[in-house]
């Protein structure tokens, strides 16, 4: 079947539940061999461009399903991954539940490649949407002009944590003191493995006000239990702090050449939004669209919240569903 002839699934339960045909799968061998999970959907509309989508920290493709048919259903290629270390891509833990850090700079390594890899597919430079940690990576990569992405949309940031229950301050410390120990591998404080998510629990309300789309998360990893990822280890928290300061130093937002886009909730429980609207005044073409009530996963929320958000995304990049 030719990709102009895929039919678009119309089953609003399909949508959260299915990826869009007429797609690609690779598990693609980076420069030291480990293999990172990616699929790919070729443009249907040459008048649309082609998006990166880069997640979050314990994230996996079938989160974004809903959003996959959104964007290829409207003719845009996109292409999106498992980062190092989750979702169907090789564990970097001391157990595959383990939420563990192979070093910020390595995730910033995967990301160059992962860019020029989809640009020389896609035959052009692209946008990439980035939630949480996948927002704070792209930055990164902008802030190095590392090249290949035209504009980026970045949904709530990670500029900073809030590292409940022990607030930003003392996590840090106790960071540090983890790895000194070398405890680094270990979960953090009331952390552990993966469980599934109960709808109405204070988790959901963090993430998003809509139940039947917070399950879809624990329905996937039913279907695929090696989707499962447990909480952050010691090493990850340590080591992201430390990519939070490297981002937000003198003179790294203000490098930013290109188009940014924050789309964030007005207050968020996982991310620190202050952070992110006094980082994004700092780029020179830095924008920062506010939203009442929201969840930290806007793409994930109750319509018509999510649906606002998706237009103004795309509006961003030039296209409209």
């Amino acid at each position: 079947m030719r990709a102009m002839d895929v039919v678009p699934e119309t089953d609003p339960w399909m949508r959260r539940r299915s990826l869009p045909a007429g797609g690609e799968r690779l598990f693609l061998p980076l420069r030291d061999g480990w293999p990172v999970r990616l699929e790919h959907w070729p443009r249907r509309n040459p008048e649309r461009g082609h998006m990166l989508m880069v997640t979050g920290r314990a994230d996996f493709v079938e989160k974004y399903a809903e959003t996959l048919h959104d964007l290829v259903d409207a003719g845009w290629g996109v292409t999106i991954f498992d980062w190092r270390g989750q979702g169907l891509s090789r564990r970097v833990g001391k157990t595959p539940m383990h939420g563990a850090s192979p070093g910020f700079d390595i995730w910033l390594d995967d990301l160059a490649e992962l860019v020029a890899w989809t640009v020389e597919r896609s035959g052009g430079p692209v946008v990439a949407a980035a939630h949480s940690m996948g927002g704070h990576m792209v930055l990164r990569h902008l802030a190095a002009a590392r090249g290949g992405i035209a504009r980026a949309v970045v949904l709530a940031p990670m500029l900073g944590l809030s590292a409940s229950p022990l607030g930003p301050g003392l996590a840090r410390w106790l960071a540090a003191r983890m790895v000194k120990w070398r405890r680094g591998s270990d979960f953090v404080l009331g952390g552990g493995p993966y469980e599934p998510g109960v709808a109405g629990s204070k988790r959901q309300l963090l993430l998003n006000s809509d139940a039947e789309r917070y399950s879809d998360e624990s329905w996937w990893i039913g279907q695929y239990p090696a989707l499962a990822l447990g909480s952050v280890t010691w090493g990850w928290l340590h080591d992201a702090f430390a990519s939070i300061d490297a981002l937000n130093a003198r003179g790294v937002p203000e490098a930013i050449s290109v188009p940014v886009l924050a789309l964030i909730p007005e207050k968020d429980g996982l991310v620190d939004s202050t952070a992110t609207r006094s980082f994004v005044a700092r780029i020179p073409g830095g924008e920062t669209v506010e939203y009442p009530q929201a969840g930290h996963e806007l793409l994930r929320e109750a319509e018509p919240l999510r649906g606002t958000v998706l237009a103004r995304m795309l509006a961003f990049f030039g296209g409209q569903t």
